[in-house]
C-alpha cells in the first residue's frame, strides 16, 4: 500500500482532537487460561497470580504417543551423560510455553542422565517475588532458574559463569551442542560484561497478528497500521490492540517497538535513561492514540492475555505482540477465527523497521551444590532435539534449526514460519538489551509502565513521559 494514497495518515491521526468511536465493546476477561505467558518476564496482571503449582518430583517415564521420544538423539554426544547420576536437582521456572513444552520430556533427561529434577513452578508474581528472595538470601537452591530480570541477577551475583562450562569437553561436545545455532541476539541478550551468564531457551520478534478477513493488506508503515486501524474498527470488532496496563513487567515491552522503529531508546548506549526522548513521545503520542480510539473498550487494563483472548475470539483486527502468541492464535480448537489470523512484520517508518524482541533465559545459580549437574540439564534442555520438540508445541525456540522443519511450517503455516524467522535472523537486540541488562532497569521500568498507561488514557504523552524520566534519572542516572 501507498501511504501517500491514505484518506487517513498517521500524522492527521495524531493532529486530530476528535474521538474516533470505537467499535468494539472489551470481552470480558475469559476465565480459566492454562497458557499464560510470560514473554517479557512478564504475565497478565488478571492471571498470574492464580496460577500456581505445587512443586513436585517428577519420576522416570516412558514416552507416551503424545511425548516424543527423543532419547536417541543424545547418543552421539561424545560426553558421559550418567557422570552424575543420583544427583537431584531443583529446576525453578514460571508458568510458561518452554516449561508446559519441556515437562512431559523431564522422564528422559532422568533415563539419559541418572539425574533427578524437582521442578517448582509458579505464576509470575509469585516467581518474582519467591526467587528474589531465594537468592537474595544464598540459598543454594533451585540449581537453576529462569530468569526474570537479568540485570538484577549479574548484578547481585546470582549467576554462574557459563562459558567455562561450554568449553569443557568432559561436560560440552561442542560440535553436537552447535552453540551457533542459536540466534545471535539470544546469545548476546544472555551475556554481561562479554560473559556468558545464562543460556537461551526462546527467542520472539514482535510481530503483527491480523485477520485477513478484516484487513486485507497487511500495513507495511506506521501510517498504514493508523488506515488499516481505523478501517477495521466497526461492528463489534476493534481496530487495534496492544497492552497498556501499568505494570512494568507487561507494557513497556510492546511500546518498545514503536519507540525503537522511531529511533528512540529506553536507556542510550552511554547508560542513560532516555524516556522523554522526542523519539519516545513521537511513538507514545501514536500508540496512546490509536489505543484510545481504535482498541477495545477497557484497553488501558488490558495485558497479553485480554489481547489474546479478545484475538482468539475474533473481537480485535491487529494486535501486535510477541511471536510466540502465533501458536495459540492459530489452534481452532482455541481461537474462533484461527484460519484468517496471520503474523506479519512489525510495520516501518522511513523504510526502517525496529521490532522489540525477547529472549527467555535460563541459569545456573551461582551457589548451587550441583553445578556440574545443573549444566547437564542446562545443556539438555537447550539441545538441537529438545528445542525442536518444544517449537512443536509452541514454545518459539532460540535455535534457527528450529523453525527450519517441515513439522514447524505444517504448525503456523510455511509463510508465517518463514516471517518470523526473518524477523529472528534480522533482529536487533541492541535496543531492548540496554534496557534489561541493566541492574536497575526493574525499577526505572514502573515509570515507564505508568506513563503509557496514562497516555492512553488521556494523559499529555510528553508529560508522563517527562515525568516518568525524572524518576529513572534519579534511579539510574
Amino acid at each position: 500500500m501507498n501511504s501517500s494514497s491514505h484518506p487517513y495518515s498517521r500524522r492527521q491521526f495524531l493532529a486530530t482532537g476528535t474521538s474516533i468511536v470505537a467499535g468494539a465493546g472489551a470481552a470480558a476477561l475469559l476465565a480459566g487460561c492454562s497458557n499464560s505467558r510470560a514473554v517479557t518476564g512478564s504475565s497478565s496482571s488478571s492471571a498470574s497470580s492464580s496460577a500456581a503449582l505445587t512443586p513436585a518430583t517428577l519420576t522416570p517415564a516412558a514416552a507416551s504417543p503424545a511425548v516424543p521420544d527423543i532419547s536417541g538423539q543424545f547418543s552421539s554426544a561424545k560426553i558421559d551423560w550418567k557422570q552424575f547420576a543420583g544427583t537431584t536437582i531443583t529446576v525453578s521456572a514460571e508458568q510458561h510455553p518452554w516449561y508446559t513444552a519441556i515437562s512431559p520430556l523431564l522422564g528422559q533427561f532422568t533415563e539419559l542422565t541418572g539425574i533427578k529434577v524437582t521442578p517448582s513452578v509458579l505464576g509470575e508474581d509469585q516467581y518474582v517475588s519467591k526467587i528474589a528472595v531465594q537468592l537474595s538470601g544464598g540459598s543454594s537452591t533451585p540449581d537453576i532458574f529462569m530468569v526474570n530480570q537479568f540485570g538484577q541477577a549479574t548484578g547481585s551475583g546470582w549467576l554462574e559463569q557459563l562459558d567455562s562450562y561450554l568449553t569443557n569437553t568432559k561436560l560440552t561436545d561442542p560440535a553436537w551442542y552447535a552453540k551457533d545455532d542459536f540466534f545471535p541476539g539470544a546469545l548476546s541478550f544472555a551475556k554481561s560484561g562479554g560473559k556468558t551468564m545464562a543460556m537461551p531457551i526462546t527467542a520472539e520478534a514482535q510481530m503483527l497478528f491480523l485477520r485477513s478477513d478484516v484487513v486485507k493488506a497487511p500495513p507495511a508503515t506506521l501510517d498504514d497500521l493508523v488506515t488499516a486501524a481505523v478501517a477495521a474498527n466497526k461492528g463489534g470488532v476493534a481496530g487495534f490492540g496492544s497492552r497498556a496496563v501499568a505494570s512494568a513487567n507487561q507494557t513497556p515491552w510492546p511500546f518498545g517497538g514503536f519507540a525503537f522503529t522511531e529511533g528512540g531508546f529506553f536507556i542510550d548506549p552511554s547508560g542513560k535513561a532516555v524516556f522523554d526522548s522526542e523519539a519516545n513521545v513521537t511513538a507514545l503520542q501514536l500508540y496512546a492514540k490509536l489505543l484510545r480510539e481504535t482498541g477495545p473498550k477497557g484497553v488501558s487494563s488490558w495485558g497479553f492475555l485480554e489481547n489474546e483472548q479478545a484475538m482468539q475470539q475474533g473481537r480485535l483486527a491487529m494486535w501486535v505482540d510477541s511471536s510466540t502468541f502465533l501458536g495459540d492464535l492459530k489452534d481452532a480448537s482455541k481461537s474462533k477465527v484461527a484460519m484468517s489470523i496471520d503474523a506479519y512484520p512489525f510495520p516501518a517508518k522511513n523504510g526502517k523497521s525496529v521490532p522489540n524482541v525477547w529472549y527467555w533465559v535460563v541459569g545456573i545459580n551461582s551457589k548451587s551444590a550441583h553445578k556440574d549437574a545443573a549444566w547437564m540439564f542446562l545443556q539438555w534442555s537447550t539441545s538441537k532435539p529438545v528445542s525442536q520438540a518444544a517449537g512443536l508445541v509452541g514454545a518459539s525456540p532460540a535455535r534457527a534449526s528450529s523453525w527450519q522443519t517441515a513439522d514447524a511450517s505444517a504448525k503456523i503455516g510455511k509463510d508465517n514460519a518463514d516471517r518470523i524467522l526473518k524477523a529472528l535472523q534480522n533482529a536487533d537486540s541492541q535496543p531492548m538489551a540496554l534496557a534489561w541488562q541493566n541492574t536497575k532497569w526493574s525499577q526505572a521500568s514502573d515509570g515507564l509502565a505508568r506513563a503509557i498507561n496514562s497516555a492512553v488514557t488521556g494523559a499529555d504523552a510528553k508529560q508522563a513521559l517527562n515525568a516518568a524520566q525524572t524518576q529513572a534519572a534519579s534511579i539510574i542516572g
